[in-house]
């Protein structure tokens, strides 16, 4: 899953990404609500850490977007804003919790993961072959045994199983699995992909490689 952070100030946007990797998250930072509008489609994105103090205008707006069209993805708000009013105005928004800076991560984390069992109550079991991946489990279970997974390597695993069947291709494997609204032009797909197989041995699921296509998951004997 992705948490798209929304903060115009790079070494804070930077220190919450980072944050929210130790705790097993993929985060993406942007600055602007032009470009958090554009990224709320993005397929793997699970909930919004909001600034609404923004260079191009009010956060509130990424709110709103995030609720049209009966959208229910998650956002907490992170702000300097302390005013009663301005809680308010965000929470009958549609924010989902508002934290005031200057915050200890740890209840970021808390009130972050608070949001996302709130949104996902009915969240199930993820099955294809012998492969079970349990939603909030650190480790999936292969051909009958828990296996220890990387962040990188569930968010890749999780985004094919997705898509079982079907061809994913490189630059929606950057972006769901990764965060990655560019090709930073490395090998970075192809390390996890092996990694990822070679923890993989023991299952039935095998993930093939379509050259020039992308990649497929597949199950067999």
């Amino acid at each position: 899953m992705t948490i798209l952070v929304v903060e115009d100030e790079v070494r804070l946007a930077a220190a919450v990404v980072a944050g929210l990797a130790t705790e097993g998250y993929v985060a993406v930072a942007v600055g602007r609500i032009d470009d958090a509008l554009v990224r709320l489609d993005d397929r793997g994105l699970r909930a919004i850490i909001l600034d609404l103090g923004l260079p191009d205008g009010d956060g509130a707006a990424v709110i709103a977007a995030a609720r049209a069209g009966g959208r229910s993805l998650p956002v907490v708000v992170l702000t300097a804003r302390d005013e009663v009013n301005a809680r308010v105005a965000a929470l009958d928004a549609g924010a989902d919790d508002y934290l005031v800076k200057p915050f200890v991560f740890a209840e970021l984390i808390a009130r972050l993961r608070a949001v996302l069992r709130r949104a996902e109550p009915a969240a199930q079991v993820l099955r294809v072959g012998d492969l079970e991946v349990c939603p909030g489990e650190p480790a999936v279970r292969v051909a009958g045994r828990d296996v220890l997974l990387s962040p990188r390597e569930r968010g890749l695993l999780e985004l094919l199983l997705a898509h079982a069947g079907r061809v994913v291709n490189r630059r929606e494997i950057l972006r769901d699995a990764f965060g990655y609204d560019y090709d930073p032009g490395t090998n970075i797909v192809e390390v996890h992909l092996s990694h990822l197989r070679r923890k993989l041995a023991d299952s039935m699921v095998r993930i093939e490689t379509l050259r020039g296509f992308g990649y497929r998951v597949a199950v067999g004997a």
